[in-house]
């Protein structure tokens, strides 16, 4: 107790069965670590969790969270290792990008425009975030350029 929780709230630092409704945090534990499941309750809010496809990913979302631009960066020298991993690629990124969508509009409370969904994707590296999640999610499906 006394630290500054990683959300950046000035509250003294909560535990994850504090931060988190108690549906998530007990689907959580049943997939993670005590201290895995701290480190996701305190970088993701239930409302990020609760978009994520699998809560199985919660890890990988957290990391790629708290990544600088720099280490995000560093994915974009990998691509699919070939022809049939680039079209899962382009599979699991379009729903990736579908997720997005859904999260802007939940801010805007309407649909985004094709302008708002750009500007959103460029201002949040949407397109390095998605690279680092596919490589840290499937590693053997990429490659070095």
């Amino acid at each position: 107790m006394g630290a500054v929780s990683e959300r950046g709230s000035s509250t003294l630092k909560s535990t994850a069965r504090e931060l988190l409704p108690a549906d998530l945090f007990f689907a959580l534990q049943k997939l993670f670590t005590p201290r895995r499941l701290e480190y996701i309750a305190h970088v993701l809010t239930p409302g990020e969790l609760r978009v994520l496809g699998s809560l199985y990913d919660a890890f990988i979302i957290a990391r790629i969270k708290r990544m600088s631009d720099a280490r995000l960066k560093k994915f974009d020298q990998l691509t699919p290792t070939d022809e049939q991993q680039q079209k899962f690629y382009v599979c699991v990124q379009a729903e990736w990008l579908k997720n997005e969508q859904y999260l802007l509009g939940t801010v805007l409370k309407r649909c985004p425009t094709q302008k708002e969904l750009f500007l959103d994707f460029m201002n949040n590296h949407h397109g390095l975030r998605f690279r680092a999640y596919f490589a840290m999610k499937y590693p053997e499906r990429m490659r070095k350029r």
